[in-house]
């Protein structure tokens, strides 16, 4: 299983909080699209894609250039009131609510938003809906930042909190060994492949 994160939008590039907005991936974003897309083609062969039905997420699994499938179950941690907002504003102006995020306490809920729980919780759902333990052949997820460190601590069946160890780079490359009563991390955001098109971590 191959977990992709979506390309650079210009809100990662101003690390302002995204979520659910659904933003287009920038140039560099369908720059480093198409050269995940290229890496994973030589390394992998699919019998399923899959994708967060978000824009950025859409426009990166399309540089792959095989069907997939569409899904809102990989959709972002809808962060409600914060989205649009910039980090170093929210850590300025809510300390507390900032770290408790951060820390992902299973509990913390952003007003008009989803429990950090109800995305490792989603995640499952999607280990249902995609029937990962039947799949034959290499499965693609691309997804965003959150959801896919909240699919990967489902998978591993670590608790929810332990989201906050984990940060994911736009359109790096992370691989799990999928077996039967065995799952395991086989390698975590790789971006090699990107050959300069980074711009630091993008939230």
């Amino acid at each position: 299983m191959i977990l992709i994160r979506h390309g650079e939008t210009d809100w990662n590039v101003a690390k302002r909080i995204q979520g659910n907005t659904d933003r287009p991936l920038n140039a560099r974003g369908g720059m480093q699209a198409q050269l995940a897309a290229r890496y994973v083609r030589k390394r992998f062969e699919f019998s399923q894609i899959w994708s967060s039905d978000k824009r950025r997420c859409v426009q990166t699994a399309a540089a792959l250039e095989l069907p997939f499938k569409r899904t809102p179950t990989l959709r972002e941690i809808d962060l409600g009131q914060w989205e649009g907002r910039s980090w170093s504003e929210l850590q300025e102006e809510s300390p507390e609510m900032a770290a408790r995020y951060f820390r992902a306490d299973p509990t913390f809920r952003v007003p008009g938003g989803e429990q950090i729980s109800g995305v490792v919780d989603r995640g499952r759902r999607f280990m249902d809906e995609a029937r990962l333990a039947e799949a034959e052949g290499d499965v693609a997820v691309v997804g965003h930042g959150g959801s896919l460190v909240a699919l990967l601590v489902a998978m591993l069946d670590l608790p929810v909190n332990a989201m906050s160890k984990f940060h994911l780079d736009n359109c790096s490359v992370s691989v799990l060994d999928v077996a039967p009563g065995l799952i395991r991390l086989h390698s975590f955001n790789e971006t090699d492949h990107l050959e300069g098109t980074m711009a630091g971590p993008g939230w």
